[in-house]
């Protein structure tokens, strides 16, 4: 037996049991904390690069034409949080990947070829934001593209974007 807090004798079981409950607390808060304090996007004059932006705008066009995907779903995928509901916008990440040659007729992505449009100076970002992004996962090809999205945003949402028009 030992004294708990109130003064009053408890057995050892019990006293285990009451930090645990506790200290299961203290964990979940933090782990709810953890999640309020996430870092925003970084979007600011040099990020995402303007010339990246500019370059595939047209791209970008040519796929809200072709998917009907809306401009505030995307927006909100880049910017908010990741959400699974939307084919058109699978559709769009696949139209893009394949209008700027970016991905093979089964959905993978050529490493080689997406570094190339890739700024020297965001190469080491985007090899640590894709280093556990290797085989995407997904029944057809717009669930492919959404499996390296949903991967790469996870993986880093400070510097994750999706282009738009």
């Amino acid at each position: 037996m030992t004294r708990g807090a109130s003064g009053r004798q408890v057995s050892a079981f019990q006293w285990l049991a009451n930090w645990l409950l506790v200290g299961g607390w203290c964990v979940l808060v933090y782990a709810l904390c953890a999640g309020c304090q996430r870092a925003p996007p970084r979007r600011d004059d040099v990020y995402p690069p303007p010339d990246t932006l500019a370059f595939y705008k047209p791209y970008a066009e040519q796929c809200v034409t072709e998917t009907g995907v809306s401009v505030a779903a995307i927006k909100r995928f880049s910017d908010q949080d990741i959400f699974e509901d939307d084919q058109k916008l699978k559709c769009f990440m696949e139209c893009m990947f394949r209008v700027s040659n970016l991905t093979d007729a089964k959905g993978e992505v050529h490493l080689g070829k997406l570094l190339d449009t890739i700024k020297p100076e965001y190469e080491d970002l985007a090899l640590r934001m894709g280093a556990k992004c290797m085989k995407a996962k997904g029944k057809d090809l717009c669930e492919r593209a959404f499996w390296y999205h949903k991967c790469w945003k996870t993986a880093d949402p400070v510097h994750y974007y999706l282009i738009g028009p």
